[in-house]
């Protein structure tokens, strides 16, 4: 009899780990016992891995940041831009839309089949100016939200399947005011999984202004504190929103290194584990353009194009095997197009990019067409972020210890 009862709660336990995250929500609520399961660290774990080797859906999840203005008949761009950096949120808000994208449904010629889900409105302070804010890395499905302004209210680790912030916080670097000859500069922010400590972490580069060199403070979600680390950044980051990711437990910026005498540009990569940052050199060709990051077929890629319009882009391929060495392929030339700024893979073949008219658009590299998804921003198309999102149930708030979360990518 025992071992019967026994055999029915895997059973359940087996049925329960493949339900998504809001139906998990709910399920928590009607036993106690499912309650103690759902929130297990083992459970967390194996509903995660069912969640990435999905193999009975076509669909791919995609959430999109971008900003909406409250009265729609404002159209004037001048007044636009006054609200959009302006810290009243009375006239805006700054949503994170939770989209499902369809492989099998192909939709009609200008349109791609795809149903919004969810949106999660952004919460004060983060949503404070839609120009500043931006993703500063995702990884089983937690968001790092934050700012290019050096506020410590400005950083918070979100799941928006289980609708749960945790704002960071406060910083342990003595930021210096403005009135000070060393004020901070810039702040750069990354977020990341340690595959070795088996921990969330995040990682958060003080620019000053003056010759004094950057430091570098790391957050491990559990602990909840920051601790600043002697890590040497050989170079100036930049803050262009498309130019920074995370992937495999390594965290990517563009930026410039100055350990010769002439500025080189270069990435910079931040590995979660060992908590030392290395140098990748591009190539050659990508020099001196316009550069985007994404991840193609499990690799590393650098997406490079100039201002023209109609923009031509090439993708560049870093095939090792650790990511960390400047090896790179020219792959593919998407031949020019009426697309501004490239966001994601969504598909082998597919691309979501942003128009001119800041609606995002997915481009097929086969067919060479461009179909509309139904999101359209008022911010500049620098400004618009799109990520591949999986569903998990982790929980980002500050006491989460997360011992035995395994991660799968």
């Amino acid at each position: 009899m025992a071992q019967s009862s026994k055999l029915v709660e895997e059973m359940v336990a087996q049925f329960l780990s493949r339900l998504p995250s809001k139906a998990l929500m709910r399920f928590k609520c009607i036993r106690k016992s499912w309650y103690n399961l759902i929130n297990s660290p083992s459970f967390v774990a194996q509903n995660l891995f069912n969640s990435m080797n999905n193999k009975f859906t076509s669909s791919t999840c995609i959430i999109a940041k971008h900003t909406v203005l409250k009265d729609s008949s404002i159209t004037d761009r001048n007044e636009i831009s006054v609200i959009l950096g302006s810290g009243n949120n009375d006239k805006k808000q700054i949503l994170l839309s939770s989209l499902t994208l369809c492989d099998n449904l192909d939709g009609d010629d200008q349109e791609l089949y795809c149903i919004i889900e969810d949106d999660l409105i952004v919460p004060f302070p983060l949503c404070r100016n839609s120009y500043n804010f931006y993703i500063a890395g995702h990884c089983d499905g937690i968001i790092c939200l934050s700012s290019f302004l050096c506020d410590d209210r400005d950083i918070a680790l979100c799941n928006p399947s289980i609708k749960e912030f945790n704002h960071l916080p406060k910083s342990c670097i003595h930021l210096p005011s403005k009135d000070e000859d060393d004020y901070v500069h810039e702040c750069h922010v990354g977020f990341g999984y340690d595959s070795k400590a088996k921990v969330y972490k995040v990682v958060r580069i003080v620019d000053f202004s003056s010759s004094h060199p950057p430091r570098v403070e790391v957050y491990t979600l559990g602990a909840d504190c920051w601790r600043e680390i002697k890590a040497f950044v050989l170079g100036t980051i930049c803050c262009q929103r498309s130019l920074h990711m995370h992937f495999k437990g390594i965290y990517y910026w563009s930026g410039f290194s100055y350990i010769t005498r002439e500025l080189q540009d270069v990435l910079f990569a931040f590995d979660m584990s060992d908590e030392l940052f290395y140098l990748i050199y591009p190539p050659e060709a990508a020099f001196g353009i316009h550069r985007n990051l994404a991840v193609w077929k499990e690799s590393l890629l650098l997406i490079t194009h100039r201002e023209e319009a109609p923009k031509c882009f090439d993708l560049w391929l870093n095939e090792d095997s650790d990511f960390l060495k400047g090896s790179w392929t020219k792959y593919f030339t998407i031949k020019p197009i009426e697309a501004n700024i490239p966001l994601v893979f969504w598909k082998s073949n597919e691309i979501l990019m942003v128009n001119v008219d800041r609606r995002i658009v997915s481009y097929n590299l086969d067919t060479q067409t461009l179909k509309c998804l139904p999101i359209h921003a008022a911010e500049d198309p620098l400004c618009i972020y799109a990520i591949n999102y999986v569903n998990s149930i982790i929980s980002v708030k500050r006491n989460n210890k997360l011992k035995c979360v395994e991660t799968y990518i």
